[in-house]
């Protein structure tokens, strides 16, 4: 997975500032005390010199969690060679309530529409739009990476029951932007699980539960949902995956191209990311690129 770039000019801060007695550097950014006081009245040759010693740095002092230097432009590109190039997967959603998206050996078509990054697979798409404030914390090398936003700009807006949001005007699209979308009110601030029909029936069905929680939801209709299998959209501030493909029945297989997991066990933790991804407590994930073979 390359992250290269030409321009290199983002502070590698990640808000954890505390110096190693042993080495100097930061045990966050891995930075020297110098170089940190010094930062913002560097020539953009002098950072990217910096920039380039830390991945090293890190690893020596064993941290797993790194900034990369990803902005703008260089955002964009990378998020789009990691699809065109099948480089791994694509996730959206917390724990227990997610969307893969994989792009491993599959012929994407993926579309650059100034900020935002658009690509199509069978059954499934998948957008992200870029953001002055999106940051890419690796891990391990050439881990996972996951894409944080600020907590107070990734909040949606909140449903804590089964909601009907009317049509789906954010849809990737344009034909799917008069079907349905309904919320199944996970109460989580910075992402949402829903799904989406073009069936007038089953949408006045599924509006008679409004109010109700997910899990009565699917108590009630959970069969009738399985067979529709209607497209399942999970989202967060910037990131969107829609999947269409065939809902497996309780026990069954998920299928190995894009799927959803809703997952009441792993719901009941309240995580906004898997255990060993966790990143700076002033930023919210907004999606996680796993690369290789998609996560177990």
């Amino acid at each position: 997975m390359s992250v290269t770039q030409d321009v290199l000019r983002l502070s590698p801060c990640i808000g954890v500032c505390k110096l190693d007695e042993r080495t100097g550097y930061c045990l966050g950014c891995g930075r020297t005390g110098d170089e940190i006081g010094a930062w913002g009245g560097l020539d953009p040759a002098s950072q990217d010199e910096i920039w380039a010693e830390l991945p090293a740095r890190l690893e020596a002092l064993s941290v797993r969690i790194r900034l990369l230097s990803l902005m703008g432009e260089g955002f964009a590109d990378w998020v789009a060679e990691t699809i065109r190039e099948g480089q791994g997967t694509w996730v959206t959603g917390v724990p227990g309530a997610v969307a893969e998206f994989p792009c491993h050996d599959r012929d994407a078509e993926v579309v650059r529409e100034g900020e935002t990054v658009i690509a199509t697979v069978p059954k499934a798409r998948f957008r992200l739009h870029l953001h002055e404030k999106l940051r890419a914390f690796a891990f391990d090398g050439d881990g996972p990476v996951v894409l944080g936003l600020p907590k107070r700009r990734a909040v949606l807006p909140l449903a804590e029951s089964f909601t009907s949001l009317g049509a789906d005007e954010a849809a990737i699209a344009p034909e799917n932007r008069s079907e349905e979308l309904f919320d199944f009110g996970l109460g989580r601030p910075a992402h949402r699980f829903c799904m989406r029909t073009g069936d007038a029936a089953f949408a006045e069905t599924l509006k008679k539960y409004e109010g109700r929680s997910w899990a009565d939801v699917m108590a009630a209709l959970g069969a009738e949902i399985i067979e529709k299998s209607p497209t399942r959209v999970v989202e967060s501030a910037l990131a969107r995956i829609e999947v269409s493909s065939q809902i497996p029945p309780p026990g069954g297989q998920s299928p190995s191209g894009p799927h959803t997991h809703l997952l009441p066990s792993f719901l009941a933790a309240g995580e906004d990311a898997p255990e060993g991804l966790k990143i700076p407590e002033y930023a919210s994930p907004v999606a996680i690129f796993y690369p290789g073979s998609p996560p177990a």
